[in-house]
């Protein structure tokens, strides 16, 4: 399990008296303030080198900002840890019968997903594990085991989508499907139901037309973050990849 410090998050009455300090003392900069409405508070996020500062101000009484600060004033409110893949992480910890706040992610700041321990599973701190979204494919370099990709096939035609497993000269290998059974398949997970099964499926570089890294745009999200959407889960997890 890989983790990495994320942030350091810091209650406040109200981001006009918090900010100053640390935006004008210590001159880090304010890359941005979002509010997370299903939270009840509004972030102002800092970077700090690798890590950064979140001041939290409330908006609302019964948020657990707002009770934290009736609790005990102004302060470290939590920290958070960053991995790769909250679910695995999470079912790790539930074997191992670390207490937690929450036993499945819900949706966090800057489309993250979260996910808190209880504080008496780490002595006295509350500790927040997140999962930020994915880096965006046009961002990386070339194709890498794990993506999701859309492979077009000639001879007979047909379209496929899927997760890379490994491509080389010879041809390219995926876990998929048809392009036009991913729906399906999306609904049966999300329903928990059984009957689609991915399938293991090598094709000859002889017959690959081309192949498309499954990414979306921002009205048209890729068939992978909707399935995403729709599950609360990656489907690398899903099929294990």
């Amino acid at each position: 399990m890989t983790v990495t410090v994320d942030h350091v998050g810091i209650a406040v009455e109200n981001l006009t008296g918090g900010l100053p300090f640390w935006s004008e003392v210590l001159d880090l900069r304010v890359a941005g303030i979002e509010t997370v409405d299903s939270e009840g508070v509004k972030v102002a996020f800092l970077p700090a080198g690798d890590a950064r500062i979140e001041l939290l101000e409330p908006t609302r009484e019964d948020s657990p900002v707002a009770r934290f600060l009736a609790r005990r004033g102004a302060g470290i409110h939590h920290v958070t840890f960053r991995v790769p893949r909250i679910e695995p992480v999470l079912e790790r910890l539930s074997a191992r019968g670390a207490p937690m706040l929450d036993r499945a992610p819900r949706p966090g700041a800057e489309g993250t997903r979260i996910a808190f321990l209880h504080p008496r599973a780490t002595g006295g701190v509350l500790v927040e594990l997140v999962e930020r979204p994915a880096t965006p494919a046009k961002a990386r370099a070339g194709l890498g085991a794990g993506d999701p990709l859309l492979v077009y096939l000639r001879e007979p035609q047909e379209k496929m989508w899927g997760v890379l497993r490994e491509r080389d000269a010879s041809g390219v290998t995926i876990e998929g499907m048809d392009l036009a059974s991913v729906d399906a398949w999306t609904k049966q997970v999300e329903r928990g139901e059984e009957g689609i099964v991915p399938s293991v499926l090598f094709f000859p570089m002889a017959r690959v037309e081309r192949i498309l890294l499954d990414r979306g745009t921002p009205g048209l999200p890729s068939l992978s973050e909707t399935f995403r959407a729709r599950t609360g889960r990656h489907v690398q997890d899903v099929l294990g990849v």
